[in-house]
């Protein structure tokens, strides 16, 4: 998902999945194939925020077959003192969570 209309769309009575790291909003779309978009919340630098990034595509290839035809946005709260435990964290959430 790209554009800002989509983003409204979905954020218009989606479901939502809460974790500690992450917070998950899906919504059924009328394509044929998921879409992801991914929000950060707090600031950090580009290589954390790319680091991140790269974390939850991963995941929604991985997933992709089994989200059906749904748009999702994941929303990644940051914490204060950012390091490799919390996306380690946010790895095992992710394949955790089903939608």
């Amino acid at each position: 998902m790209t554009e800002r209309p989509e983003f409204v769309r979905l954020f218009d009575k989606p479901n939502v999945f809460k974790a500690t790291s992450f917070q998950a909003f899906w919504k059924s779309n009328d394509r044929k194939n998921p879409r992801l978009g991914i929000t950060i919340k707090g600031r950090l630098s580009s290589v954390w925020r790319m680091r991140l990034k790269r974390v939850v595509r991963e995941w929604f290839r991985a997933c992709k077959d089994k989200l059906g035809n749904n748009d999702v946005n994941i929303v990644i709260r940051v914490p204060q003192t950012l390091d490799l435990a919390f996306v380690d964290t946010l790895k095992r959430q992710l394949r955790g969570w089903k939608a």
